[in-house]
């Protein structure tokens, strides 16, 4: 998903600074800067922290800040799996003696889980489901191909790319894009003054 986000007023504002022997460039780097980690925050961390925690969040939306020639700021997802047991709130619900389905809740609600429980179990863990498939091939004959192969793993439930998409709604756009142009208005006015003197 890809969001671009436009300031108005570079070419006066640059004119302006080059008036008083100063550069466009660090103003903005840092609006892009402190406008990407101010939205990862408000509208990202703060509603999914509720449901993951804060740490796990965070590791999950990278923010690729601009410098030096790149002129863009970012704030990246991660699309792998988070284990459901990072998870504040999940659930199962029974479909057969030995298995069950796991629900996650999130900011949109609750959303099933790629794996299982084993209710008649004594630890009931949410596990990964594991998988195997024949193919016929034209060397070698039939051929076994196993995913997960090995122990049992956690069960995986969204990323947070997931949530991420869900949270990214045309009213939080806005607030960014607003706060991007008071962001590059501020830092405008301390960057004259600082020529000024």
């Amino acid at each position: 998903m890809r969001i671009n986000l436009k300031v108005q007023g570079v070419e006066m504002a640059k004119a302006r600074l080059a008036e008083v022997g100063r550069k466009i460039d660090p103003v903005i780097r840092g609006a892009l800067n402190t406008t990407a980690a101010r939205t990862r925050t408000r509208h990202y961390v703060r509603p999914m922290d509720k449901f993951l925690g804060r740490g796990q969040v965070r590791n999950g939306l990278r923010i690729k800040r601009a410098r030096g020639k790149l002129k863009n700021a970012r704030v990246i997802p991660s699309s792998s799996g988070v284990p459901v047991t990072q998870y504040k709130r999940w659930i199962f619900e029974w479909i057969a003696p030995t298995r069950a389905r796991i629900w996650v809740w999130g900011p949109g609600g609750r959303k099933l889980a790629a794996g299982f429980v084993n209710p008649a179990s004594a630890a009931q863990q949410p596990w990964r489901t594991r998988s195997a498939t024949t193919r016929e091939t034209k060397k070698k004959g039939q051929r076994t191909y196993s995913y997960q192969a090995g122990g049992l793993r956690p069960a995986l439930g969204p990323s947070v790319a997931y949530w991420f998409k869900l949270l990214s709604n045309s009213q939080n756009i806005m607030w960014t894009n607003t706060f991007l142009q008071q962001e590059f208005e501020k830092r405008l006015r301390k960057e004259i003054a600082k020529g000024a003197r």
